[in-house]
Formats: structure tokens, C-alpha cells, sequence
């Protein structure tokens, strides 16, 4: 690249040609001009003024001289008047080559001196013959000798006139020559000086371009390795979220445990150990969601969802999660929520309260005395109504140690924590501050901070929210009301084409009291709503011969009130293109498979109040599972066989409100595959079971009833993984989308994460596996069911031998 000085340089030599050659232009310019305006006065003075003016005075001279000889000869009266007019011309004419511009100059030739005073001598003896009246011819006679002595001398005037005009003619020509060399001169001069102008400006706009083609390639190498910065920031990204969800693996199951370890029997230290873990494991499972939510934010695929939240119970629950930690601490949490706060607002509450909970949590944790202030308010003073934007403020005040300047500068940075010592001592991802303002900024509003070091640190978080208006009132506390025994539940048909979840369904709403009847296909369903119109239609998108899709699609064509029935799809893929088809075929809703109770039942009673409800628990039971016992009882009668048995389920064998299920073919029990004795590593448990997930399911069927679909799942009803295993040995990959998606859906219910992962691969690449692969996945399939198999008997899932 040129040196500035240098470029400058040249810059100020080009301006100096340029201006050089303007000027040059400008003189040649001028020069013609005015040589062309003095050529053009000298010939017209010439041409037009002196020239014929002398030649008409000869020709004059002549006319009255011949007069004066015709009156000399004349013996008669001379014609005087005619004389006189003729003397008039002639005088008129001197008088013309007299004030002519170029007798000034002809003036001073001896030819003109001397025929001017000839010809004035004459003039003036004819003017005075003539005032006389003179009528001797003698006299006449002698002035006409005189006028003819005079003639060669007025010839020759004439002549020297025209001669002196042919001269200057000459050196205007001459003068016109060498201006035209000159110019012929300056012209070559001034190519010249183009020319190396122009070989300047050819050299400076070739290192220009060049300079321009460097800049173009730093500028495709900084995009490239800006391409290459963004795709190792994205692998990096993915792959912070891909360990973050390998690691919740193992820790649901350790929470999973430790729920299921505080229902038993403990004393106090053990308590105090299992509450000890307990913190642990959320404390980890926190800092994962950290990465995974900032991961979500940097490929902006978090999405708020927006639903009416009640402000007052989200700032008592977050009051309620924050309490402990401050007493904990010795610390003194006050929060206020002002009087006149909205109640209902249009949010997504788990990120409001995520971005309290961040800013409390932090102000707890870098307080060591004082009090905690939280206060939620919103500064609006005029009548607002639904849909309206409120600025809710959400101020949390420390008296911790407070920040610097400098601390303050880069504290809403990713993976900052202020100084070392105290991130140190505190730990954290230095992720929340920045997700929370990345948060508050998308429902349209900021976080800001002022602090002073040493005396704390103050918290005021904006966010933009819609007012709302209050849901239907049966709603409000829809996990907490429960219907009371001998209250009607709902009809519900549930459409599902596998064996193992028709019985977690059937277990699932039987124990919330609600009649189901269920279809293994698209086409049994339509029959069985036809039959008697359900309140709710429950169906899976993936069935034989009609799949759920293509039910929906027919029922909508159906008359009313069949064509009006709330339907939910139910599903493992939660991809958005599935939601999109899913409110394409006209479905009202969307549920995830496997399916959670605490779903099912709020998106029951959102739709049908406490008719959607569980069913309360009569007080004997209550009593005898508030008692401690050494194994878990279950707390509901056992699980009815429906996928076992053609017989329909009766009243005495199942919860109340359970209804006739329709009759399927029993398929032939598969043999027990045999369990190998062996040494389970440590990580196994994580590695095949989402003991979460398994917690859950003992919530809402019972420790029974999940031993139950278990045992089905892995032993008297296996054909699943029997025509898995089958397909894959025979390497037929035709089969293997349809058997992957069943034994993928069978699995995920259950909590097998193993079993369900490797399903899930079976199913989306099968159709491309070679016999080798097909091989390899048989093997790993078999290895991974005997696994889980054990792992299952060792725990006491698995109760049938």
C-alpha cells in the first residue's frame, strides 16, 4: 500500500498538470479569439471602409474632371450646376478617405501627401470658378489641364491603396502562419503533457485497482474466516447444548432417585443428606439450562409463548423459591408487589419469573448481611383494559458488596462474573444476567444496574406486557382442585395402535377417573365416536391403514356434533412442521409423547374444568399413604390387563368412571430373553432409564401399574421388539420406519432413553442400512435390550419371572 506522503504527493502533481493544461487551453482559446476579432477589423476597415472609398474618389475625380473638359469645348452657356454637383461628389469622397480608420496610417506615404495637396489645390480653383459663375471657357480649359495633370497622381493613389491593402493582407497571412505553428506548438506541448498525465493517472488507477482487488481479497478472506468464526461458534454452541442434554440424562436420573428416595422411611442425617443432593443436583441442573437457554438465544431459536399469567401468585411463587435460600443465609427477603399491579398479564410466565428468580438469586448470593428488596410495579397511573401495554418493573435492591466501574461495564457479557475471587467463591455460569436481559428485551423492554462498591447494588428490570383478561374461572387452580368421588368424569376416545401405550392410557385416565375407549386405528376411531359423540378425541398421528391425519381429516367431513369434537394429536415428534400439519387436518391441540399426567390433566380441566379433574382421594387411602412403609404402595387399585385380555374391563376391576375397552387379539407371549449375569458399570441406570420420566409415570399409574406396562413391554408382549430385531436380522429395511416409530413410541412411554434413542436412529436412517449395518444395529439392539432388561429385573421394576 503507498505511503501517505506519497499519495499526497502525487495527488498535488496532478492537480498542477491539471490546472497547467486548463490554462493552456484558456491562452490558446484567447489567442485565436482575438487574432480572428483583429484579422476581421483590418480587412473590414480594408475591404470595406478605405479601399473603395479611394477607388470611388478616382472614379469621382474622373467623372468631374471629364465634366470640366466637356465644358472647356463647350461654346456655349457651361452647365454650372452640373459642375457643382460633380465637385460635391468628389469633395464627399476626400472627405470619406479623410476620416477613414486606415488613412492615419496611409497618410503619412508621400503618394497621399502629395496627390492630397494637389487634388485640395485643384478642388479649391473649381470651387471658386464654380461660386463665380465663371463662363470662360479659357478658364474651364485651364482647370481641365490641371485635373488631367492630376490623374496618374490619383491613380496612383488608388494603386498604392490597393497595394498597401495586399500587403497587410500578406501579414495577416503571416501572422496567421506563425500563430498557427505557434499553436501547432503549444498543442504538441500540451499532448505531450496529456499523454504523461494520462500515464500518471494509467499507473495510479492500475495500483488503485490493484489496491482495490487486495482489498476485495482481505475482504472474501475476513467473510470466509467470519463464515468459519460463526460455524466454530455454532459447533461450539451445538455442542455446549448437545452435552448439556447428555448430562441432564444422568441427572434426571439421580433426580428421579432422590424423589423416590425421600418417600421412604429416613431419619434425620439421612435426610439432611438426600435435601444436601437434592440442592446439588438442581444447582447442576440450573447451570445446564443456562447453556442451553443461551445457546437457544445465539441460534435464535428461543420462542416466548405468551398465556394469560396471574402477576400476584408468580411473584409469591418466586417469593415462596427464594425464601429458603435467604434463611439460609440469615439474610432478611422482603417483596412487595404494589397494590394497584395488574392482575392478569399476556406473558410467557416461565421466562418472567426466570428473569426474577436471576436477579434475586444473584442479589442473594452476593449478599452476606441486610435485606434483599424485591418490588414489582407498574408506574401506569391511567385506566388500562385488555390488550393494553403495561411497563411492568421488577426492582431488586442489595446491600451486598456492590460493583465498580469497571465491573459494571462488562457485566451483562456472556461468561462473565465480575472479579475472579467472587465468582470463585460464588459460582455460576456468568450466563443468567445476560440471558435475562436477552429475555427482557424480547418482550420489549431492559435491564438496568446502578451500584456503588461497598454498599450494594440496584436491579430494575422493564418488561413490555399486554394486559389480559382473566381466564375462565374453573381454570385458575387446575392442578390444585380435584373432582369429588361419585362426580361425572369425561368420555374420552384415545386412538393408539400400540398394545404397551393403550395400557399406560388406560391406567393413566383410569386413575383420574375418566372413561376411555380406544381404537388401534384412524378408521375403528371414527366407528367408536360414531357409536356415542366423547368429549374429547385423543389420537396418535402415526396408526395403520388410517392414520391420524386422515381420521381427523374424515371426522371434520362428518355432521355435527361429531365434525365439532375437540381433537388432540398425540406425538413423539415436536418438530414444528408437525405442529403445522397437525393444525392443518383441523386438530385443537397438541401433546407430546410420552405422555405427562400433569399435561393431561391441565389441558383436561383448561378445556372442561373439574370435570377434566382427577378424582380425589378417598381418606382411608390418604391415611394409608401418608403412613411410612419400607416398600411403596400403590395408591390406587392395580392396573387392569386391557391389552391382555378380549374381555372388557369392569367396574370392581378398575378406578371409577373406567370404561369397556375394545377387544384386540392377544398376541403370543415372547420368551423371556435370557439375562446373563453380569458386573453393571456405574452410569448404566442414566445411560437406560430417564428415571425422571419413570418417577413420573409411578406418580400418575402407580409403582403397579408401571411394573405392569413394563412387564408387558419387556416380556409377555415384546413382539415389538421381536419384529425389530427380526427385520433387522432378515435386513429388511423396508420394515424399518414403521417398526422403529412403534418400538421408538413403546420405549420413550416407558422411560427406556436407551432403547428409545437407538429406535429413533433405527427409524430415520433404517431405509438406507446396508447388511452390514443392518448387522451392527441388530447386534447393538440385542445388547441394549438385554441391558435395560437386567438393569429393570435388578431394580424390581420387572416383577414377573
Amino acid at each position: 500500500m503507498l505511503k501517505p506522503t506519497t499519495m499526497h504527493l502525487r495527488r498535488i502533481w496532478l492537480l498542477l498538470a491539471t490546472v497547467l493544461s486548463v490554462a493552456i487551453v484558456g491562452l490558446l482559446i484567447f489567442q485565436a479569439t482575438h487574432e480572428l476579432r483583429d484579422a476581421r477589423t483590418r480587412q473590414a476597415e480594408f475591404t470595406e471602409s478605405f479601399v473603395p472609398s479611394v477607388f470611388q474618389l478616382e472614379r469621382e475625380y474622373l467623372r468631374f474632371a471629364n465634366k470640366v473638359e466637356i465644358a472647356s469645348h463647350d461654346h456655349g452657356v457651361p452647365d454650372i450646376n452640373a459642375l457643382a454637383m460633380a465637385l460635391d461628389l468628389v469633395m464627399s469622397r476626400v472627405e470619406v478617405v479623410d476620416k477613414s480608420l486606415a488613412a492615419a496610417e496611409f497618410r503619412t506615404t508621400e503618394v497621399f501627401v502629395t496627390a492630397r495637396a494637389q487634388l485640395q489645390r485643384v478642388l479649391q480653383q473649381a470651387d471658386a470658378a464654380i461660386s463665380r459663375q465663371n463662363q470662360d471657357s479659357q478658364t474651364w480649359a485651364a482647370l481641365s489641364k490641371e485635373l488631367q495633370a492630376l490623374a496618374p497622381a490619383m491613380n496612383a493613389l488608388t494603386m498604392r491603396s490597393s497595394l498597401m491593402m495586399s500587403t497587410q493582407q500578406e501579414e495577416v497571412l503571416a501572422r496567421s502562419v506563425d500563430s498557427a505553428v505557434a499553436k501547432l506548438r503549444l498543442m504538441s506541448g500540451l499532448l505531450v503533457l496529456l499523454l504523461v498525465s494520462a500515464a500518471v493517472i494509467g499507473v495510479r488507477q492500475g495500483r488503485v485497482e490493484r489496491e482495490r482487488q487486495r482489498l476485495e481479497r482481505m475482504h472474501e478472506q475476513m467473510r470466509v474466516a467470519n463464515e468459519k468464526a460463526d460455524a466454530a461458534n455454532a459447533g461450539k454452541s451445538q455442542f455446549l447444548a448437545n452435552m448439556s442434554h447428555e448430562l441432564r440424562t444422568p441427572l434426571n436420573g439421580m433426580l428421579g432417585m432422590l424423589s423416590l428416595l425421600e418417600s421412604t422411611p429416613v431419619n434425620a442425617q439421612q435426610d439432611d443428606y438426600i435435601q444436601t443432593a437434592n440442592r446439588s443436583a438442581k444447582h447442576l441442573l440450573s447451570l445446564l439450562n443456562d447453556i442451553l437457554d443461551a445457546s437457544a438465544l445465539e441460534a435464535g431459536k428461543m420462542t416466548l409463548k405468551p398465556e394469560s399469567v396471574h402477576l400476584p401468585s408468580l411473584v409469591s411463587d418466586v417469593q415462596a423459591l427464594m425464601r429458603p435460600v435467604a434463611l439460609e443465609k440469615r439474610l432478611v427477603l422482603s417483596v412487595k408487589a404494589d397494590k394497584d399491579l395488574p392482575r392478569w398479564v399476556l406473558a410467557d410466565g416461565t421466562r418472567v419469573k426466570q428473569i426474577m428468580l436471576n436477579l434475586v438469586s444473584n442479589a442473594l448470593k452476593f449478599s452476606e448481611h441486610g435485606t434483599v428488596s424485591v418490588e414489582v410495579f407498574s408506574p401506569a397511573g391511567e385506566e388500562l383494559k385488555a390488550g393494553d401495554d403495561v411497563a411492568l418493573k421488577i426492582r431488586v435492591t442489595d446491600e451486598g458488596m456492590g460493583m465498580s466501574a469497571d465491573v459494571l461495564a462488562k457485566l451483562f457479557q456472556r461468561f462473565e462474573q465480575g472479579n475472579a475471587s467472587s465468582a470463585r467463591r460464588h459460582g455460576g455460569t456468568g450466563l443468567g444476567l445476560e440471558i435475562s436481559r436477552s429475555l427482557a428485551r424480547r418482550m420489549g423492554g431492559d435491564i438496568e444496574v446502578s451500584s456503588v462498591e461497598g454498599k450494594g447494588s440496584v436491579f430494575t428490570a422493564t418488561l413490555c406486557l399486554p394486559l389480559s383478561s382473566p381466564p375462565n374461572e374453573q381454570t385458575t387452580d387446575a392442578i390444585t382442585a380435584r373432582r369429588e368421588p361419585g362426580t361425572l368424569g369425561l368420555n374420552l376416545v384415545v386412538a393408539e395402535d400400540n398394545a404397551i401405550n393403550r395400557k399406560y392410557m388406560a391406567a393413566l385416565l383410569g386413575n383420574m377417573g375418566h372413561t376411555v375407549r380406544f381404537a388401534e386405528h384412524g378408521g375403528i376411531a371414527l366407528q367408536e365416536i360414531q357409536k356415542e359423540v366423547p368429549d374429547l378425541v385423543l389420537m396418535d398421528l402415526h396408526m395403520p391403514e388410517v392414520d391420524g391425519l386422515q381420521a381427523t381429516e374424515a371426522i371434520r367431513q362428518l355432521p355435527a356434533p361429531y365434525c365439532e369434537l375437540p381433537i388432540i394429536a398425540l406425538t413423539a415428534d415436536v418438530f414444528e412442521e408437525s405442529k403445522d400439519r397437525v393444525n392443518a387436518a383441523g386438530m385443537d391441540g397438541f401433546l407430546s409423547k410420552p405422555v405427562n399426567v400433569h399435561e393431561l390433566e391441565k389441558l383436561l380441566v383448561r378445556r372442561f374444568g373439574l370435570r377434566g379433574a382427577s378424582l380425589a382421594m378417598p381418606a382411608a387411602k390418604a391415611a394409608a399413604k401418608a403412613q411410612p412403609a419400607v416398600a411403596v404402595a400403590p395408591a390406587v387399585a392395580p392396573v387392569p390387563q386391557v391389552a391382555d385380555t378380549a374381555a372388557p374391563v369392569q367396574a370392581d376391576a378398575a378406578p371409577t368412571g373406567t370404561a369397556p375397552v375394545a377387544e384386540e387379539p392377544v398376541p403370543a407371549p415372547a420368551p423371556a430373553p435370557r439375562q446373563p449375569r453380569r458386573r453393571f458399570r456405574p452410569g448404566d441406570v442414566a445411560e437406560h432409564l430417564n428415571m425422571a420420566m419413570i418417577g413420573e409415570l409411578c406418580v400418575g399409574v402407580t409403582l403397579q401399574g408401571y411394573q405392569s406396562l413394563l412387564d408387558g413391554a419387556m416380556r409377555t408382549d415384546a413382539h415389538c421388539y421381536a419384529d425389530l430385531q427380526a427385520a433387522l436380522e432378515q435386513n429388511n429395511t423396508g420394515a424399518l420406519l414403521e417398526l422403529g416409530h412403534s418400538f421408538k413410541g413403546v420405549t420413550a412411554s416407558l422411560g427406556l432413553a436407551a432403547l428409545s434413542r437407538l429406535a429413533l436412529t433405527i427409524e430415520k436412517q433404517g431405509h438406507g442400512f446396508t447388511a452390514e449395518e443392518c448387522k451392527q444395529h441388530a447386534e447393538s439392539l440385542r445388547e441394549c435390550w438385554n441391558t435395560t432388561n437386567a438393569i429393570c429385573a435388578r431394580m424390581g421394576l420387572i416383577v414377573s419371572s
